[in-house]
């Protein structure tokens, strides 16, 4: 046991609110490297389901912390690393530190544009390249969508299916890159 003050703190209470805490922390190191590499979105369902876990698990041991045993810092760490690291993730550091990483081996692998499939360019992780629509397309499959990231040399901009289903929609990302999507229905 820790003392506080006059109050003692029991050991299985310090040690529950540590295990929340690290595994907050995991899982928001899971979110944030998910996020950089485009891994997969099994990670993201892991994360939060994890968070979820350490949530409710904080929500009962942050009263009792509080109220027994004036434990104000113990309690308050958990939610100010999961504030910080959805912070980082909704601003999107880690995908611009991934992309950051990883832009010099995927333009030089875009310039050549060999076809491949499942390979990492720096921290990214891409289920296929091929050339099409006189780019060099890397596809980044997430269940959630086909899409991912095409380069187009200087000067050829990405073509306009004019939202025909089936078919890449291109937008800018950085330069000569644009993100694209497949989309599976025709759009006006």
């Amino acid at each position: 046991m820790t003392t506080v003050g006059t109050v003692q703190v029991p050991r299985r209470w310090s040690v529950a609110m540590r295990v929340t805490t690290g595994a907050a922390m995991v899982a928001i190191v899971v979110m944030l490297v998910v996020d950089a590499t485009h891994i997969d979105v099994l990670g993201w369902v892991l994360a939060v389901v994890m968070l979820l876990a350490c949530g409710l698990s904080w929500m009962i041991l942050a009263p009792i912390g509080c109220a027994r045993y004036r434990e104000y810092r113990a309690v308050a760490v958990a939610p100010v690393v999961v504030i910080a690291g959805l912070g980082l993730v909704w601003f999107g550091v880690p995908e611009k530190v991934g992309w950051w990483i990883s832009a010099g081996a995927m333009t030089d692998a875009a310039q050549s544009c060999r076809e491949s499939e499942e390979e990492w360019f720096g921290v990214i992780r891409t289920d296929r390249v091929r050339s099409s629509d006189g780019g060099c397309q890397f596809t980044i499959d997430d269940m959630a969508i086909v899409g991912g990231l095409a380069y187009f040399p200087p000067g050829t901009p990405p073509p306009d299916h004019g939202g025909a289903g089936y078919q890449p929609v291109y937008t800018p990302y950085d330069g000569n890159w644009h993100r694209f999507e497949v989309t599976m229905h025709d759009h006006p």
